[in-house]
């Protein structure tokens, strides 16, 4: 499932470089250091990455690219790119070809010495390395766990790993596994969606799908338990073109998608060639969900808030069902299961049932789903469901803390006086502030946040 991949990503290699006269907004307008640990660097640049994609005149209220005050002009574009570079204090630029502290080896990219992320190939280091020769590693150098002592296949390997061998699929949903995989796909600007893999599909496999209709198909890999990448392309014959459709993260709005999904044009007995693989070449296993024509919504059955007995996706409010599936499209893609039955619960009602008195405190993580402030609660988990339906982490606190000001109040410092930490002590006054310069409940109370409470509430 997306929710149970909580991660963002471990490198982000190439920045793009912007003329040098765009300026960055005043420091009342945005703070580059998103994370607050006191250094602008590439964990900011992971953010600032996500939200190029998400933030905009139609983000919905609440989501962190908005919390965090990172599109004080009202969306995330270049601006803030080249306001983050001119701030930019820390990290190394994996991918730049310079090798950089944090950095064991820097070739500008994958080769036989040098992994993608930075870190010196070898067998057994458990990123495949193609340009090194390696077929597969599964982080050992033991034999006979299917990937040799010299990261080579073993038992013959994966019969559809290259792309002259795709393995003819028609609709329905099929398990897979990557591991061991080899890349022998394109590059492709189409695949390229700003992240160091420079529009590769890693660990590719190959399918050949025969359209069963005229209209729309889809080929998803929502509920993988890995950070997948999909291309589809005209023909079965290996691609020469580029593809139709290629996917990163699309399964959904949640914060933890990590799955990719495409749609694509079709006529009935049209041929289609799948690339299914994983972002910076990832392993694991997958699902492979193709269909025609289907729309889980328009055609569902059942109790949305109840999972559905027969494994069938979606559910019997339309309504409701493409709500829940624009979060997770997992529910309409492969199977309406219990986590979508408490998904659509959330969304639909508005209100989660782990929200409320009785569960833990919204600043503190446990192991319990929910907290106390319904809400703050409720705002937190419509955005990142994890939280209502399996545990309060210190993801969720951290969302928590941008999105309701939870460092207003009592015990913060003065509205009307600088302080080092964040917040103020009239909540009225404290939440104005924050709403405006949400810095100032994130980071610290700092002048430019007195001036703005001396403005908004003398």
């Amino acid at each position: 499932m997306p929710y149970l991949l909580r991660m963002l990503r471990s490198v982000l290699s190439a920045m793009v470089l912007l003329p040098a006269v765009m300026q960055p907004p005043a420091r009342g307008e945005l703070s580059f250091d998103f994370n607050g640990d006191g250094s602008v660097d590439l964990d900011d640049y992971r953010i600032l990455q996500s939200c190029l994609v998400r933030s905009g005149p139609g983000e919905p209220a609440g989501l962190l690219c908005m919390a965090v005050g990172m599109d004080a002009d009202g969306d995330v574009d270049l601006i803030e790119v080249a306001g983050f570079q001119n701030g930019f204090t820390g990290g190394p630029v994996c991918g730049n070809g310079v090798v950089e502290a944090g950095e064991q080896c820097d070739t500008g990219g994958e080769s036989a010495s040098c992994n993608a992320n930075c870190t010196t190939a070898r067998c057994g280091d458990g990123i495949p390395n193609a340009s090194a020769g390696e077929q597969c590693d599964d982080g050992n150098t033991n034999p006979g766990d299917g990937c040799s002592a010299t990261c080579q296949n073993e038992g013959g390997g994966i019969p559809n790993d290259s792309c002259g061998a795709a393995t003819a699929v028609g609709d329905g949903t099929r398990s897979y596994s990557n591991l061991g995989a080899t890349t022998d796909g394109p590059e492709d600007p189409a695949c390229n969606f700003g992240f160091a893999d420079r529009g590769q599909v890693g660990a590719d496999m190959w399918y050949c799908y025969t359209a069963s209709c005229t209209g729309t198909a889809s080929a998803s890999l929502c509920g993988s338990d890995y950070d997948t990448k999909l291309a589809v392309y005209a023909g079965c014959d290996c691609p020469t073109a580029a593809p139709l459709d290629c996917s990163d993260d699309d399964c959904g709005t949640g914060v933890e998608n990590v799955q990719s999904r495409v749609t694509f044009t079709a006529t009935a007995g049209q041929k289609f060639l799948l690339r299914v693989g994983g972002y910076l070449g990832e392993q694991g296993d997958g699902r492979l969900t193709i269909g025609c024509n289907v729309d889980a919504c328009a055609n569902g059955s059942g109790d949305c808030f109840v999972a559905s007995p027969t494994e069938g996706a979606g559910c019997g409010d339309a309504t409701c069902c493409g709500k829940t599936c624009d979060l997770d499209r997992f529910c309409c893609d492969v199977t309406w299961d219990a986590t979508c039955a408490g998904e659509a619960e959330g969304v639909c009602d508005g209100s989660f049932r782990a929200c409320g008195p009785g569960s833990g405190v919204c600043g503190t993580p446990d192991n319990t789903p929910g907290c106390d402030s319904a809400s703050c609660c409720n705002k937190v988990c419509l955005v990142d469901p994890f939280c209502c339906l399996d545990s309060w982490d210190a993801t969720c606190v951290d969302e928590a803390n941008s999105m309701c000001f939870l460092t207003c109040g009592i015990g913060a410092g003065g509205c009307h006086a600088a302080h080092t930490t964040p917040g103020c002590d009239v909540d009225a006054c404290c939440q104005a502030v924050c709403t405006d310069d949400p810095f100032c409940c994130d980071t610290n109370w700092d002048q430019t946040c007195v001036d703005d409470a001396a403005a908004l509430c003398p």
